[in-house]
């Protein structure tokens, strides 16, 4: 694909080329312009930040609508994020228009996981069940904390099970077969 043909709604949002957002994985959230050419401030959403060097095209996650492919013309870390300037946006006023918008790339431009971890969005939408093979619920939500991920499970009776993410919790994961099988401890019901 070419670079994006822009027209403005009546918010002033810039808009291109079309995508759907389930081919995509969040890297960052534009926070605010940097500068008066356009640059992006980005929030980064990723465990491997390094990253934004490699980033060659990105697309925009705004309200539910994908725009682009933009061109990454230059990306470089800062402490609190990183910094980005496409190609297509020239000005603070266009950067303005896009604040609060996710950053994406493509599925097959995400970065490999080591065995045994997975991206949120892989782990959302599990069957749950206890090593006997109780069904629990649907892993609903993945809560990131500072010690382990938690995992919110939706129960049939419209409750909750959090689940610390420990391997003493988890038992196994089967992204084929849309299962995990936990081992419910003592207080976690």
């Amino acid at each position: 694909m070419g670079p994006a043909e822009f027209k403005a709604d009546s918010d002033g949002r810039l808009w291109g080329y079309v995508m759907n957002k389930e081919n995509l994985i969040t890297v960052g959230i534009v926070t605010s312009p940097h500068g008066v050419r356009g640059n992006l401030k980005l929030k980064l959403l990723t465990d491997f930040p390094e990253r934004v060097y490699r980033l060659d095209d990105v697309y925009l996650l705004s309200d539910q609508s994908v725009t682009g492919p933009y061109t990454v013309a230059q990306a470089r870390l800062i402490p609190d994020g990183a910094l980005l300037k496409l190609d297509e946006i020239d000005s603070r006023e266009q950067a303005k228009c896009l604040v609060g918008s996710e950053v994406c790339v493509t599925l097959d431009k995400a970065v490999t996981l080591p065995e045994g971890h997975y991206f949120y969005f892989e782990l959302e939408g599990l069957e749950v069940y206890t090593v006997t093979g109780e069904r629990l619920g649907i892993l609903a939500e993945v809560l990131p904390l500072p010690a382990n991920d938690i995992y919110v499970v939706h129960t049939e009776a419209d409750g909750e099970i959090l689940l610390p993410a420990t391997r003493e919790v988890v038992q196994e994961i089967d992204l084929e077969a849309g299962r995990m099988k936990v081992n419910l401890l003592p207080g976690l019901r």
